[in-house]
């Protein structure tokens, strides 16, 4: 009887540790996708040759990398057209798609709110830019140079990141820990916050500026887009 509860408790603690595991590796799938905080909650799809799927419940996500370009082919399905699976990718049925390239620098899918889609994009300078495409109209309708973006309630709130090496900005920003984070390899950035509304798309800037530690955005090279 000793050997049979025994046994019952040792199959009970592997599911649960496989259970674990699981919930350990989903919630480590959605951390590695680095998508703006506060937008819609996808499930995520990996699929054949690091291509992704981004599952919502009016569109499909497809981002594909492409094979001659730093960044991405990002393809936007409504999810009927992905009767078959989402990673079955008939690219003529894509409602709207964004090559990597366009709009002038390297195109990484960073999340969705409601119809926006949005976009982090290095465009060869040291500063990253975050760009917002409404899919009902296929426009773009954000551009904006950016750090720490996150969203709250119906709110976008990140950081502009400023020219530093204009001397005007440095005098306004005091940055005494600029030269540390320079030593540890870190990149400084001159900001102010920025606040969107993402009904109306209004930037409204609040006056407030600091500076802010990154990861050295110009040691990457991309590669050429040719335009």
């Amino acid at each position: 009887m000793r050997k049979f509860t025994s046994l019952i408790l040792t199959i009970t603690f592997f599911i649960a540790l496989t259970t674990v595991y699981s919930y350990s590796k989903e919630g480590s799938d959605q951390d590695k996708s680095k998508l703006i905080p506060g937008t819609d909650k996808p499930q995520i799809k990996q699929c054949d040759n690091a291509d992704t799927a981004y599952i919502y419940d009016d569109y499909v996500i497809y981002t594909e990398p492409s094979g001659d370009f730093d960044g991405s082919n990002i393809y936007i399905f409504k999810s009927r057209a992905q009767k078959e699976g989402p990673c079955k990718v008939d690219y003529k049925r894509a409602y709207f798609t964004v090559r990597v390239g366009e709009f002038g620098g390297v195109n990484v899918y960073a999340g969705s709110y409601n119809n926006l889609v949005f976009l982090d994009q290095w465009t060869g300078r040291n500063f990253k830019r975050l760009l917002g495409i409404d899919v009902e109209t296929k426009s773009l309708v954000f551009l904006d140079t950016y750090a720490n973006p996150e969203i709250q309630g119906n709110t976008l709130i990140y950081y502009r990141t400023l020219k530093a090496k204009r001397q005007s900005v440095r005098d306004k920003i005091p940055c005494p820990e600029a030269s540390d984070w320079e030593s540890q390899g870190k990149q400084v950035l001159y900001v102010e916050k920025m606040s969107v509304n993402l009904g109306t798309m209004k930037k409204v800037p609040s006056g407030e500026f600091s500076c802010i530690p990154s990861e050295p955005i110009s040691s990457v090279k991309p590669k050429s887009y040719g335009h």
